[in-house]
């Protein structure tokens, strides 16, 4: 989990660098808010999604199997063997959409003073 956290923080890092880069001194706050709050908004909704695929296929396993304690005790690993692969599906999507959209090139430096790190 501590891993997962550290990918997590450095992949975040990376997206607030490139999505300011380039940005006019005075917009600096405005382009780190509107970061921030795709990142949240987005976070909401791909959890509620995740979370209905999860319930939408412990649900159907129930449904479409005998009753009993090894269809209950197997249905919550469908759930997030189905969420797992809807996961890593999307972020397929996104890593080829990234690829085409994101420029590979190096980031035009801010105008301004340089930030000094406290």
């Amino acid at each position: 989990m501590i891993l997962l956290g550290l990918g997590i923080g450095a992949v975040m890092t990376t997206a607030f660098q490139g999505a300011t880069a380039g940005v006019h001194h005075e917009d600096t706050g405005v382009a780190s808010a509107l970061v921030n709050t795709s990142q949240q908004v987005g976070g909401s909704i791909s959890t509620a999604l995740l979370t209905t695929i999860a319930s939408s296929a412990t649900a159907d396993y129930l449904s479409s199997h005998q009753p009993g304690a090894l269809t209950v005790a197997q249905a919550p690993v469908e759930g997030h063997t189905a969420t797992l692969a809807w996961g890593a599906g999307i972020f397929a999507i996104g890593a080829v959409l990234s690829a085409f959209l994101i420029p590979n090139r190096a980031l035009a430096p801010s105008e301004g003073e340089p930030a000094i790190a406290h």
